[in-house]
């Protein structure tokens, strides 16, 4: 086996894996705050190379005049890059006296942009969820899924400084299951990078 092949199996598997990655370790953490920044900011690291591949999917499926694809790696790009800012007044809040007036702002700070990200990862979504329809690049559960994980961003992001967690809990979930849907597609079609789901694989 050369290398070019198992390049080409390895890096879809470890691509599509990614998502798995990232969404079971902050699953686990959600209910322990002491260790969501450390190992929060290490899961949230590890969507890009998900999203990349994703975005890879996407694109090969939409063509290349196509715009959405470019549109939904974007946002997620946007999203998780403005989540992964909300950490740094977290993180100060640790040297800070709680209810004083510094550890209030910081974490409104950081509320604050929990709820910002949240509209461009429905921008996303929305991306996702018309692609899916078009070109059946992923199943149709998946579409239904992004669809409804979209409008539960974009409602929860007019909330903001309120709890966003229903919201980022969908966000994770779909990750989650994209992911073992995209891994176990890359043992059954190791050598392709991206094909349309039939009716029945849906």
């Amino acid at each position: 086996m050369t290398n070019r092949m198992v390049t080409n199996r390895t890096l879809p598997r470890l691509g599509a894996a990614c998502g798995a990655l990232f969404a079971v370790p902050l699953f686990a953490v959600s209910g322990n705050s002491g260790h969501v920044n450390v190992i929060g900011l290490a899961a949230f690291a590890l969507f890009l190379p998900f999203l990349a591949y994703l975005y890879s999917l996407l694109r090969e499926a939409e063509g290349a005049n196509g715009w959405l694809s470019t549109t939904a790696f974007a946002a997620g790009l946007t999203g998780i890059t403005i989540k992964l800012l909300s950490a740094a007044p977290e993180i100060a809040n640790r040297h800070v006296t709680d209810d004083t007036p510094l550890h209030k702002a910081l974490q409104g700070i950081a509320d604050a942009a929990t709820g910002i990200s949240l509209y461009p990862l429905a921008v996303m979504f929305a991306a996702i969820t018309v692609l899916t329809f078009r070109t059946s690049v992923l199943p149709r559960w998946l579409g239904f899924g992004a669809a409804a994980t979209a409008i539960a961003l974009a409602v929860m992001g007019s909330f903001i400084g309120r709890n966003a967690g229903p919201a980022l809990i969908l966000f994770l979930l779909w990750t989650l299951v994209a992911s073992v849907v995209l891994f176990r597609r890359t043992w059954r079609e190791p050598t392709q990078v991206a094909r349309p789901y039939s009716p029945a694989a849906s």
